[in-house]
Formats: structure tokens, sequence, C-alpha cells
């Protein structure tokens, strides 16, 4: 590909987009309940205060450069050179499951096809406790076998493409099937963008688990050519032997990912074995709290409380004004706010693992 060309059409398209209005409504007087509208709108008093933030971060930074405010290293790749952030912190704690996972879906008889809750439950009530046991029944043996096949000596993507194949991906054992793998194959993935789809990523956050330390990986774009050579180096955290945890990620952030691999003729295989914590904390506390925000969950539930932090909404306008003055102190919630959601994600999914919910 010819990345010259590549890159001055995506510098027109992407600077024309830059003077247009805010992707965002402001919620006048703050009157609109939470749960009643999605991650595109913003209260009035939090867009007040996230506007002051901004003007206090463009006075403070005004003589800096983005290096000197992010101390990260350049990444070459065949497509250029993109900026790395690295960031170490302490892993929550991780009781795990209650029990051995293969037993726990080994009692569960609705992952044979042909049985729901009540023939499970008059199943049970015939002495047919497990999978196990169906090898004796005379309609069900060959499925039990089959599953019980899968369940007790297959990998752990088998067993989990066997429980989503009928059950949901908000359903406690799908997340139970979570705990069969080993702590280093999960990747932790969160994409801040320009907006809406056919726009660009702007900061890439991973992380994975070494030892007892969650790593966090920041591919930050500093100019719109540093996409692609991000997409590039992001690659290589996607072998298809990862576990992608992400929240609303099957919505939104691997679409978006496929998308902008395509702008660029590059082509992304995602048969990844993925777990989005957005359904399973919907199922958990839909009826608990306001909303399913990531922010929410944070506070209501870790009791986590952001600094400064900027909604994920008026990310792109921080962006564009970082692009338009070249200062860099927009960046530096956008940033926070990534790493946060990418360290919030390990912390649910080892919530979700210990059963307790």
């Amino acid at each position: 590909m010819n990345s010259s060309l590549v890159f001055d059409r995506i510098s027109r398209q992407w600077r024309a987009e830059i003077d247009n209005s805010h992707d965002f409504t402001i919620i006048r007087n703050d009157t609109v309940s939470r749960s009643s509208f999605s991650d595109s709108c913003v209260f009035e008093s939090d867009y007040g205060r996230v506007d002051a933030l901004k003007r206090d971060l463009m006075s403070r930074y005004r003589d800096c450069s983005v290096e000197d405010v992010f101390c990260g290293t350049e990444v070459d790749t065949p497509e250029g050179v993109c900026y790395a952030l690295h960031h170490e912190c302490a892993l929550p704690g991780r009781a795990g499951p209650e029990g051995d996972p293969r037993a726990i879906l080994l009692s569960d008889l609705t992952l044979l096809h042909g049985i729901g809750r009540k023939k499970e439950a008059e199943l049970k009530n015939r002495g047919y406790k497990t999978i196990k046991d169906l090898l004796g029944h005379r309609a069900y043996r060959f499925r039990a076998e089959a599953a019980l096949s899968v369940i007790s000596d297959a990998r752990p993507e088998d067993i989990t493409r066997l429980v989503t194949r009928w059950l949901s991906p908000s359903h406690p054992l799908t997340l139970l099937t979570s705990g069969l793998y080993n702590p280093s194959d999960f990747i932790f993935l969160d994409l801040e963008t320009m907006g809406f789809f056919s726009r660009p990523i702007i900061l890439f956050g991973i992380a994975w688990i070494s030892g007892d330390r969650l790593v966090v990986n920041q591919f930050l774009v500093r100019d719109m050519d540093e996409e692609l050579p991000a997409l590039i180096a992001l690659k290589q955290y996607l072998g298809p032997r990862k576990v992608l945890v992400t929240f609303n990620g099957k919505t939104f952030d691997i679409p978006y990912l496929k998308e902008r691999y395509s702008y660029y003729g590059e082509y992304l295989r995602m048969g990844n074995v993925h777990f989005d914590l957005l359904h399973a904390a919907r199922r958990t506390w839909r009826t608990s709290l306001p909303d399913c925000r990531l922010g929410t969950l944070e506070q209501r539930v870790l009791g986590v409380k952001r600094e400064h932090d900027v909604p994920g909404a008026m990310v792109p306008e921080f962006y564009e004004t970082y692009l338009q003055t070249g200062n860099p102190g927009p960046l530096v919630p956008v940033v926070g706010h990534n790493r946060q959601d990418v360290i919030t994600l390990a912390h649910l999914l080892a919530l979700f693992q210990e059963g307790t919910l």
C-alpha cells in the first residue's frame, strides 16, 4: 500500500471532522434519569466541570510536549512509529469459584440439546443429577457422552463454546468457564475513538496478567499518521489463543477494530473466545443500580472514585483540542480514563470469577 497517500487522505478527512459540533447531547439541569440515556449524553453539571478541567490542563501543560507529559517509548512497525505507554499495578484478589468449574458444568443438564429447565427438573427428580448420570438414559446417552467428552477432556475454549451454544453471554455458567483458562491467557481491551464508526482510534488500551501484576500497555496516537502503526503493533497481542475481556466489546470495540484495519487494507481475524462483561453486569445489577456503565460499577460495586475523569462522550472533544493546539494537557485525563477502564475490567472479571454475585 502507498502509506503516504493513505495518510494524506486520512489527514484531510479527519481535519474536516475536527471542526464539527461535538457528538453528544448536554442534558440541561441534569433532569434525565441516568438509566434512560446512552453514553452520547452528558449532564450539564458534568460538562461544566470537565470544560473547566480542560482549560486548567491547557494552562498547566501549555509549554510541554506529549513526550514531556507521558513517559513512553516509540515502537517501530513496518508502517511507521507509534507511541507506547507502560503501567503496572497489583492484581485484585482472586479467590476463584467455589468448587471445580467442570463439576459445576456437569451438573447443568440444559447443556444437552433438547433439555430445558423444566425437563432438567424432571430428570433430576428421577435421579439423573449430572450429565454423567445421563449416560444410562436411553434418549440422552449419546448427547451426554459427547458433552461429557468436551467438559472433561477438551480445551477450555471448546468448553466455553459448548456452554455459549446453549446459554446466553450473561449466564453465570458462561463466566464460570473463564476460570478454566490460565490467567496469562486474558487480554483486557478498551478503545478510545473520535466518535462513531469510520473515525480513527486515538488510544488503544490493553492489559494482561503477569504473575501477581496487571501490565497495561497503551498505544497513544500522537498524530493521525500513527493510527496504522498502532493497529499493527496491537496485532501481536491478539493471537488466536488469547481470551478477550471487554465491556461492550462485542458490539463496539471489536467491530470498530475490524473496520479500522479494513480501512487500511489490513485484515483482522478475531475468532478468539470473548467475555463481554457488560452482559454479566446487566444481569447482575440492572435492577439495583441506576445504570450499568463502567464508571457506575466502579463507584457502586468496586468502591473506586475517579479523580478528574472525562466522560467517554467528551473524549473526542478533548483530543480535538490537543490536535488543534498541540497542547498535550487535554490528553492527560483521556489516557487516565482509558487506563482505568482496562484495570476495572480485570477487577470485574475477578469479581465474577469468585462466584459470590
